[in-house]
């Protein structure tokens, strides 16, 4: 008794003819009972949604091919992909070491031997992307 008490009821639905023939009628069916309406016709349509591959094409990749020097360069970035000048900014490479320690062993120890610290020509230059920002090339002097 407790297994019938824990099966859900499921109610019985019961189909009635939309409409009654009269049994003189042709439409009786095989066995001399009703006959119901015929069910509407189906659509050859289908609901779902036939997905088409995507195929992804990788760009290939730019190669920055260019003279590079301490000034700033007409090229393409690799990061965005557009048509740039370059913003250039200068940081202190091995010249500039180089040249400060041999001016400061030659004898300028009153401060001339730092002179090619602040001189540009004498720096390394970084060349970026005004778009992006992105790190392009390092122009280095030796």
């Amino acid at each position: 008794m407790s297994a019938e008490k824990q099966r859900p009821e499921v109610p019985m639905v019961m189909y009635e003819p939309r409409y009654r023939v009269e049994p003189s009628a042709p439409e009786l069916g095989q066995d001399g009972g009703y006959e119901y309406p015929s069910p509407p016709p189906y659509s050859y349509r289908e609901t779902t949604v036939i997905e088409e591959p995507v195929y992804l094409v990788s760009q290939p990749p730019i190669i920055v091919a260019g003279i590079f020097s301490s000034k700033p360069t007409s090229t393409i970035c690799p990061s965005c992909r557009q048509h740039i000048t370059t913003q250039v900014t200068y940081r202190l490479g091995k010249l500039s070491y180089l040249l400060c320690t041999s001016l400061c062993m030659v004898g300028c120890c009153f401060g001339c031997c730092f002179v090619p610290l602040f001189m540009k020509i004498f720096k390394d230059a970084d060349h970026y992307c005004p778009c992006c920002h992105f790190h392009i090339y390092r122009y280095k002097r030796l």
